[in-house]
């Protein structure tokens, strides 16, 4: 037997070896390293994406701190126009006062309670008002109430008539309303 190659085998063989080598490299090196780099690319855009919201955010900063402060201002000038929990009482006493002048009468006045904190440094306390008088003032010691909105919140009117034996029958009215009231610390400028 004769181990002996001719010069076409070796031929042979090596461009067997060399296209072998091509498509295991083709497969094994060129192809990852192409998705590798379609991926970087990808990354790439998503990064300058960022970085583009980034510089906006960097340049809205400014505008952004400025707003913050003027709301932190407006939230402290609010807060210190709210009563302080202690002042609730000469508040309702106003309401009376302004029931009077109206030709309304206090059925009753009770305290339904503190309502959940929604706002930090802010209790919400809630009452149930009964008034009796007739149409015209009643309505008018609706809108004194009403004035109160700056720190009062009316949720709920109900109105019925006593007796229909007038044109101008007297009249029930009952008014749920909730009064925010001030329990944080100072905000600045109360006294």
């Amino acid at each position: 037997m004769n181990l002996s190659l001719r010069q076409r085998d070796w031929a042979i063989i090596i461009v067997v070896l060399t296209l072998a080598m091509g498509v295991g490299w083709f497969f094994f090196m060129y192809r990852p390293t192409q998705e590798r780099i379609t991926q970087l690319e990808s990354e790439i855009v998503q990064l300058d994406l960022q970085i583009q919201r980034g510089l906006a955010a960097q340049r809205n900063l400014p505008i952004l701190r400025a707003e913050i402060a003027r709301l932190e201002l407006a939230r402290e000038e609010f807060l210190a126009e709210l009563p302080r929990e202690s002042e609730v009482a000469s508040l309702l006493d106003q309401l009376r006062i302004a029931a009077r002048e109206q030709g309304v009468t206090f059925a009753s006045l009770s305290n339904v309670g503190a309502r959940r904190d929604e706002v930090q440094g802010v209790r919400p306390l809630g009452f149930t008002l009964n008034t009796v008088g007739d149409y015209a003032t009643t309505l008018a010691f609706m809108q004194s109430l009403e004035g109160l909105r700056r720190f009062a919140k009316i949720d709920q009117v109900s109105l019925s008539i006593v007796a229909e034996d007038s044109a101008n029958p007297p009249i029930d009215a009952s008014f749920a309303f909730t009064v925010f009231v001030f329990t944080g610390a100072d905000p600045g400028g109360r006294p």
